[in-house]
This record gives C-alpha cells, structure tokens and sequence, in this order.
C-alpha cells in the first residue's frame, strides 16, 4: 500500500511538473507584450564585480532591454548594442543577452531541450539546465508564469544573477521604443558586425 502511494506521488509531481513546463512555455509563446524591471549582479566567488539596474520591454518579437551605460535594442531586423559612454552603436544580427535575460527566448530554449532540463517545486518552481557551452542555469519561476531570478553560472567561475522586480503582462508598449533612429545617434560610430 505504502509502495503505490509513493509512486503516485512521484508519478502525480512528474505530471505537475511536466505540466507546469507546457504552461510556462505556452503563456511565453502566446503573450503579445511584456514589462520588466531587474537588477543584473556579476559575481566572482562571493564578490560583486558589475551590478546595474535595468528595465526590458519586449512586444511581438521586437525588445528593448536598458541598463545604466547600454541599451540593446531589436527592431524585428537588426539588433543593436547603444554604449552612450563610447558613443558607439554594434549592429548584428543577433544578440547574446537577450537568449538569457527575455523570458520569450528562456522558454523557446525549455521547449527545444525538454529532456535535458530539471525541475523542481519548492515555494517556486526551480527550472535548471545545462547549454552546449557548459553554462548552466537555474531559472526560479512563480505560480504566474513571472520569472523571479535567473542565475547563469559561466564555464570561468562567474554567476550573473538576473533578479526580475516587477514584471507587467499585456500592457501596451509604445511601437517607438523599438524603432531606431539614426538622427539620435549623429556622431556616433557604427560597427556592423555580421555573424554568418
């Protein structure tokens, strides 16, 4: 008797989990529009080396993601990295930050390595994962599908840390915040770096 409670309990949290994976996924690949405030923290052992704040809008594919010296914006073609310090704009056509730090790209990466992922419910669900770099992750995610804190631990023994402060679902975001203008950045130097 004792020996089929505990395998429907396992079986039943498996179920949940699994489950909570296909909401997770589906709430990010169905959602229009979303808001974030955060703060990013680099860390080496114990010791902060970078921290800023930061706010992302992101809005059918197209983001903005702005820390304290950078902007990196996606207008649905190019992406570009604004460095005002430098005055220097980094045109690619992709962008390292945001497969990491847009909820949007953190469940298309869940939906593609489905059997590679682990999780786990303790007040939050706790998704971690492994990439084909060996950085590994660890997402902590609430009930409401709003991710809490994402902690990336790189291969040389640096942690950022990712921890979302406000996060606002379908709220409408203004369609210039993801057009750049060229007459903003007239003495700026552009670097197109094309990755083939």
């Amino acid at each position: 008797m004792i020996q089929n409670i505990l395998i429907f309990i396992i079986c039943s949290n498996v179920y949940l989990a699994q489950d909570f994976i296909d909401r997770f996924i589906n709430h990010y690949i169905n959602l229009d529009t979303y808001s974030l405030e955060f703060d990013y923290v680099t860390k080496d052992q114990s010791e902060i080396v970078y921290s800023q704040k930061g706010s992302l809008f992101f809005s059918k594919s197209k983001f903005r993601i702005v820390l304290t010296d950078l902007i990196f914006l996606f207008d649905g073609e190019n992406h570009y990295t604004i460095v005002p310090e430098n005055k220097e704009i980094n045109m690619s056509s992709e962008n390292e930050i945001a497969n990491y730090i847009l909820p949007s790209k953190i469940a298309l990466t869940i939906s593609k390595i489905r059997d590679r992922i682990k999780i786990k419910k303790n007040k939050l669900f706790e998704i971690s994962y492994e990439d084909e770099s060996g950085n590994t992750y660890l997402i902590f995610i609430k009930n409401n599908y709003s991710i809490s804190r994402i902690d990336q631990s790189i291969t040389n023994g640096l942690i950022n840390s990712i921890v979302f402060k406000k996060t606002n679902f379908n709220k409408k975001i203004d369609d210039n915040l993801f057009y750049f203008d060229k007459e903003n950045y007239k003495d700026y130097y552009v670097n197109k770096l094309w990755k083939f």
